[in-house]
């Protein structure tokens, strides 16, 4: 798993603003302004289920989709704090889609998901600015330190 912060590793990206005792006071922060959706597009209806509820335990408001269309046609791009997309879905892909947002306005913080790792994809979607590339099963906590990462305070 690899995030975008000076392209390094999870465990040592963001250390000092990610950490175990900021995470939670941030965590807390967005749970009480209520400013921090996070938008699932995923079209695994499963995974999309458990990433809502693992969402939600961590603290953050969200919304599910199904399709990039469906998230591209809804209200909430603009309440969007981050967006957790899969790479592989039909029709458009979460690299597509966190490129159409580009294109659009949208400088959405995205955080790509995969059951299928490709160093290519990975390399090319850091240096489109994606915060973070994991790999399905999600581990818990490096999904609360990509979404720290992503919805940090520039």
């Amino acid at each position: 798993m690899l995030c975008r912060e000076k392209s390094l590793t999870l465990q040592h990206a963001g250390a000092e603003d990610c950490g175990a005792g900021t995470m939670a006071e941030e965590v807390l922060e967005a749970a009480m302004t209520g400013s921090r959706l996070v938008s699932i597009v995923d079209d695994d209806r499963p995974f999309r289920d458990s990433l809502r509820k693992l969402v939600m335990l961590i603290g953050y408001p969200v919304e599910v989709f199904a399709s990039a269309a469906d998230f591209l046609k809804s209200d909430l791009l603009p309440e969007t704090a981050c967006l957790v997309a899969d790479v592989h879905m039909p029709n458009m892909t979460g690299l597509e889609l966190h490129g159409r947002l580009v294109e659009l306005g949208y400088a959405i913080p995205t955080i790509l998901v995969t059951a299928y790792p490709d160093d290519r994809v990975r390399e090319h979607a850091l240096k489109d600015r994606v915060v973070c590339y994991l790999s399905k099963p999600v581990d818990d906590l490096d999904l609360e330190r990509c979404l720290c990462l992503a919805l940090k305070p520039d």
